[in-house]
């Protein structure tokens, strides 16, 4: 009958080797993707939990451009939710708004980097990660909070 010390090492020498075929075996099987839906108009079915905790329907927009890189690039969607109560948004906070001084600009992605007191109590100041430009964003031309992404390749 073998030692307790050489019994570990050839049970320690098995662990391995079966750990090594399974690692084999799952790098060989290609990566499971789940196909986007065709009718991405209303993303809730891909996230059934999510509308039941917000109750809300989650609507998705494209990032345009780098202003958001590294957390965002071009062409990756962000998933967004209306919100009534802008009053519970913070610093930190990424918002999706209707830019204050170009109203052609739509559906701009950006970070909260300061919420507005005094005078500015109903405005947050926004930046892109990637953007020197800040702009106070009054709360009326605020559409959502994002609260997701799926990244493009």
């Amino acid at each position: 009958m073998p030692d307790r010390k050489t019994a570990a090492i050839l049970l320690l020498a098995i662990l391995v080797a079966v750990m090594g075929v399974g690692w084999r075996m799952a790098e060989s099987k290609p990566p499971q993707v789940m196909p986007l839906p065709e009718d991405v108009e209303n993303w809730t079915h891909l996230f059934r939990g999510y509308k039941a905790y917000l109750d809300k329907e989650i609507h998705y927009s494209v990032v345009n451009g780098d202003s958001m890189l590294p957390t965002f690039k071009d062409g990756d969607l962000v998933l967004w939710v209306a919100v009534d109560n802008t009053f519970e948004f913070g610093v930190g906070d990424i918002i999706i708004y209707k830019h204050p001084t170009r109203p052609y600009l739509d559906n701009i992605v950006h970070r909260i980097i300061e919420v507005g007191t005094d005078y500015r109590e109903n405005q947050f100041k926004t930046k892109g990660d990637n953007s020197p430009e800040e702009y106070w964003v009054p709360r009326a031309n605020i559409h959502g909070l994002v609260i997701g992404v799926i990244y493009q390749k």
